[in-house]
């Protein structure tokens, strides 16, 4: 048995290194788990891809696994399967996708064998709101919720009250255990959005932005993975945190570039997105009052479905 393996750096190829796997990690060894390997002289931890029963490369030149860095799952199956997938589509090396899916705190406490899952008392929420939908808001609202097409494009006026619709989705995903992901793109133009969802399921809504802490985005990253996080609001960097019961993600003003990245690896968050929901029961909703022509035109081809809202909300 042949493990398919990426480093946090180092990488050469958008596949990632084989090991083989000794007898005794047989059973325990999944993919998505970190594992101490031998590189050259220096003992390191990577991140196991895929578990493979025959290798091409000749078993004599192969090293094997040293030992396992923790049982805990640290990669869900679909974000290994995303990462691979940005790093054909998007040209990029593989431990440079991987990159995109582990805060740089995260992987020096790793490297220094200094992280452990803790065990947190679940995020409380509550709903504090009497605000009502009106009938273009919950046509829309119950259209994204029992048509079985997961991806949407809402067009809408300013004042037609987007925010109450958010508010409304994530409480129906709160009551069903699941998390739900606002992207957005720029925090400062943002505030308002903020408050009133904060004000209405009070302050353990995670907020992420740049002055938030490397350590602090850590901890906001296990809260997530162990799916006590249920509602998080982030800019684009947050599709790649563990989420492991998502049940939708909302683009606000998906015209904007900032979803786009300059930085290697370069990638369209929106694309990012379809692919998530592609292997998943996901929703995703691209909300925007001037949305983007390609985005229109995939509508005229049937590839989203087009909602409006230009009733101004009262």
């Amino acid at each position: 048995m042949f493990a398919l393996i990426s480093p946090f750096s180092r990488s050469f190829d958008d596949n990632g290194f084989t090991y083989k796997i000794p007898e005794f990690l047989i059973k325990t060894l999944k993919p998505g788990m970190i594992v101490s390997v031998p590189f050259g002289k220096n003992e390191i931890f990577w991140v196991v891809l895929e578990i493979i029963e025959t290798s091409e490369i000749d078993e004599k030149k192969l090293k094997e696994i040293t030992a396992i860095y923790s049982e805990d799952i640290f990669l869900y199956s679909y974000q290994i399967i995303l990462l691979r997938w940005i790093s054909s589509y998007y040209f990029c090396l593989i431990h440079q996708s991987l990159g995109l899916f582990f805060p740089k705190n995260l992987v020096e406490k790793v490297e220094k064998n200094t992280f452990s899952f803790s065990q947190k008392p679940p995020f409380l929420y509550k709903f504090s709101s009497d605000k009502k939908l009106n009938t273009s808001q919950k046509s829309v609202y119950d259209t994204l919720l029992t048509w079985e097409k997961n991806k949407f494009l809402l067009y809408w006026v300013t004042g037609s009250g987007k925010t109450e619709i958010y508010i409304q989705l994530i409480k129906y995903y709160l009551d069903t255990w699941k998390q739900s992901l606002l992207l957005v793109p720029e925090i400062i133009l943002t505030n308002q959005i903020f408050e009133r969802i904060t004000w209405v399921f009070w302050k353990e809504v995670l907020i992420l932005n740049s002055t938030v802490s490397a350590a602090k985005k850590t901890k906001y990253w296990e809260s997530i993975h162990q799916n006590q996080a249920k509602i998080i609001i982030w800019t684009r960097s947050a599709l790649f945190y563990p989420y492991n019961n998502l049940g939708i993600i909302i683009i606000d003003e998906e015209h904007d570039h900032s979803y786009i990245s300059d930085n290697s690896p370069r990638y369209d968050s929106i694309e990012v997105a379809e692919k998530m929901i592609e292997w998943t029961d996901i929703k995703l909703l691209l909300w925007s009052g001037t949305p983007k022509i390609n985005h229109l035109y995939r509508w005229l081809k049937w590839e989203f479905e087009v909602l409006h809202l230009f009733e101004e909300y009262k």
